[in-house]
């Protein structure tokens, strides 16, 4: 018996003894971390700075875009290597204003007396860039009543834009109230797609001039009430538009009796001497067009503008060439938007009266 009280008074010694070092043992103070596979990161290429006036295009621009090009045409275009995009564009949160404007297959043929022009989106058969392609049309109110004819002003956007830039500026408006106040007289305004063709393209038949002359214009001039001669046609645009504004007239003279260049692209590193303004100016009969040229004193492009309005000046030919404050933007040509269409208008009569009947 006494053999077995010392058995257990030993085991219970040696538990209590093992309990003492087991809480007298320091806990960890940090927990251990899972470990994870490093994932190296791969390096990022850095593309050339653009011009301090880009900004990136918002998704209001972005969804018109997708519109429009998926009402042009399937036929495709000529291939070429597109030059680079130099329209850098500033936008803010609420400018440009998108318009949405109906796609109409066949064109009225009058409008509401109601003050308010008919603002739609169409198509015209071509054989160059596609076998339909699209474009914007603004009709003055009361459009077709008189049996008279109307002026055109036909309006080219920039290379990143699409044929309703020039309403989503705010074009229509100013138009009607410059209608009703008595301001213009009543006129169209037609504003074509020029897609990818515009930008791959300098000039001649299969390119934006080829399209013009040989589809729109004649289309234009059979559908709609037009002022059929150059005194009743006008032609202008902006930035890559304004190039091709500029050079369509300058090769073109005989059909068109103004043009303007808003923020033009003028460049002999996109465009070659046989079509570029820089060049075609020497050759070409400008006596009787009136010609316009503006830009934002900061324009990116301003050399080649400055250059055309040196070679005018030095060959004598009439023009006005203003520099602004601002740059290469929305904003800019949006401010100037009512000069432009002062500009147009200007020699074309009050009096619905003067103008030869309509056929």
């Amino acid at each position: 018996r006494r053999y077995l009280i010392v058995l257990l008074l030993s085991l219970i010694i040696v538990l209590l003894s093992g309990c003492q070092v087991w809480l007298m043992a320091p806990l960890p103070t940090v927990m251990p971390t899972a470990e994870f596979p490093v994932i190296s990161s791969t390096p990022v290429e850095t593309r050339d700075p653009m011009p301090a006036t880009f900004t990136s295009m918002p998704p209001a621009s972005m969804a018109i875009a997708v519109t429009a090009n998926s009402l042009a045409s399937p036929t495709p275009e000529p291939t070429s290597t597109p030059f680079p995009t130099l329209t850098p564009v500033i936008y803010s949160d609420s400018f440009p204003q998108p318009i949405e404007a109906p796609y109409i297959e066949s064109p009225p043929i009058m409008t509401e007396c109601d003050g308010t022009g008919a603002v739609f989106q169409s198509h015209f058969p071509s054989q160059v860039g596609g076998s339909r392609r699209n474009y914007h049309v603004y009709l003055p109110p009361c459009y077709g009543q008189d049996g008279r004819v109307y002026p055109v002003v036909y309006l080219i956007h920039g290379s990143i834009q699409t044929d309703s830039h020039w309403l989503d500026l705010g074009l229509a408006r100013y138009i009607d109230e410059g209608i009703v106040s008595g301001r213009y007289p009543p006129f169209i305004a037609i504003m074509p797609y020029s897609g990818r063709l515009g930008n791959i393209s300098s000039g001649g038949w299969n390119s934006i001039e080829g399209v013009t002359l040989g589809y729109l214009l004649p289309y234009i001039d059979d559908t709609y009430c037009t002022w059929k001669e150059a005194a009743g046609r006008s032609i202008g645009g902006i930035s890559r538009g304004g190039y091709w504004a500029l050079e369509i007239a300058f090769n073109n003279p005989e059909l068109f009796g103004a043009v303007s260049g808003h923020s033009s692209h003028l460049r002999f590193a996109t465009d070659p001497e046989k079509y570029n303004p820089l060049a075609t100016y020497a050759t070409a009969d400008l006596t009787n067009m009136r010609i316009w040229m503006d830009r934002g004193e900061k324009d990116f492009l301003r050399p080649g503008q400055n250059q055309l309005h040196q070679s005018l000046e030095e060959t004598g030919i009439p023009h006005e060439y203003r520099v602004n404050p601002g740059g290469h933007s929305d904003v800019y040509w949006a401010d100037h938007l009512a000069e432009y269409i002062d500009w147009h208008t200007a020699l074309w009569p009050q009096d619905r009266q003067a103008y030869p009947p309509c056929k």
